[in-house]
């Protein structure tokens, strides 16, 4: 009876703590600089707010079904690094410098396979987003445009699909077979399920030619549509004729990008040590906002060897723009962004050495100089 009394008070003076405050989240949860502890009057947009990140990261980090939140809760506020699960056998580069895209396949796989960085995959095979298909080839080294062939293989041009080059057999060792390639056509007629891309790469070809060539303003084709594979000799046909064009600055600035940071550029466009240097290098103190250059999604948010934390984001009219080397990317994958977002900051990853953001701007899949786009 006495052990009932004594159980009796004990279970009064628990309900009596409880009611005078006792809450399921300890007080021991100490402030982070990796999650949020809410408050009184905390709402999950004044958390954004003030950790400069965005609702949809915060409820897909922390696995929210909606903008609900309790007090004393943890709100994580990045992606928790998990080991990497994805495993690929690495391979050398193949002697023809390219790979045939295998059902199933992703460029990041294959990145991955060759040990090639997705940016420097993108600016060789000139694309614009990251879907591939199979069948088609994948320059793995060389200049973009480039078509490579082996020394003892036959390039065939067939405008439907890319033939498998054809392999010939080499009886001496100290007499090689020279390359023989069938002339290329000078003009192709435009198929059904062709696409501008597509034409370009069976002939070797950049976008970029491919409409110069043929006086295009945009990527559209038409079924039946002539399109010319080499400048027009006045032999041929005067009209044809098309000059190397000059594109004005004003024609770049015409899209509206801004400045993704305030900085000082501490290298160009161009080439640097002898290597092309595809963008800006513009130095910012550490932990400096880096804004989306304009309205845009993410088509890539992750690390590059060499780049550090790497976004990626693709804009409308077949723009692409890069920020490498960053100290955080706040945005994921297929996030929709705004016009002057802060999406990551400013930092050291990758081989650097100083604090800067390697910017670049890509128009049809080709690298051009930011200061043309810049006001």
């Amino acid at each position: 009876m006495i052990h009932l009394r004594s159980l009796t008070k004990l279970l009064l003076l628990f309900l009596c703590v409880s009611l005078l405050g006792f809450s399921p989240n300890p007080k021991y949860i100490t402030e982070s600089d990796d999650y949020h502890i809410v408050k009184k009057g905390d709402t999950l947009y004044s958390i954004a707010k003030k950790y400069t990140t965005t609702v949809d990261a915060l409820k897909r980090i922390n696995n929210l079904p909606s903008d609900k939140i309790l007090i004393g809760q943890k709100i994580y506020l990045h992606n928790k690094e998990h080991p990497q699960q994805y495993y690929v056998t690495k391979k050398d580069i193949p002697s023809s410098g390219y790979h045939i895209i295998q059902k199933g396949e992703t460029l990041y796989r294959l990145s991955k396979v060759y040990e090639i960085p997705i940016e420097r995959l993108m600016e060789l095979n000139q694309l614009t987003s990251y879907t591939i298909k199979a069948g088609e080839k994948l320059l793995l080294k060389g200049e973009p445009g480039q078509t490579t062939v082996v020394t003892s293989q036959v390039q065939e041009y067939e405008p439907e699909k890319i033939e498998q080059l054809k392999q010939t057999q080499t009886k001496t060792e100290t007499t090689k077979k020279t390359t023989k390639q069938i002339k290329k056509p000078k003009y192709h007629v435009v198929k059904k399920g062709e696409t501008l891309y597509r034409i370009a790469s069976t002939y070797g070809l950049s976008i970029y030619e491919l409409k110069n060539y043929n006086s295009l303003s945009s990527s559209n084709i038409f079924v039946g549509q002539k399109l010319y594979l080499e400048t027009q000799s006045k032999n041929d046909n005067s009209k044809y004729i098309i000059p190397k064009p000059v594109i004005k600055k004003s024609e770049f600035q015409k899209y509206g990008i801004i400045w993704p940071c305030t900085g000082q550029i501490t290298s160009g466009f161009g080439t640097r040590d002898g290597k092309p240097h595809k963008g800006l290098d513009i130095a910012c103190p550490e932990g400096t906002p880096l804004k989306a250059v304009l309205d845009g999604e993410v088509a890539y948010s992750g690390k590059q060897r060499g780049y550090g934390n790497v976004i990626i984001l693709k804009h409308a009219n077949s723009i692409m723009t890069v920020y490498a080397h960053n100290q955080e990317n706040l945005v994921h994958k297929d996030d929709k962004v705004k016009k002057g977002e802060i999406i990551g900051k400013v930092g050291v990853t990758g081989n650097t050495t100083g604090a800067h953001v390697h910017f670049e701007v890509r128009l049809d899949g080709r690298a051009y100089d930011p200061l043309q786009f810049l006001p």
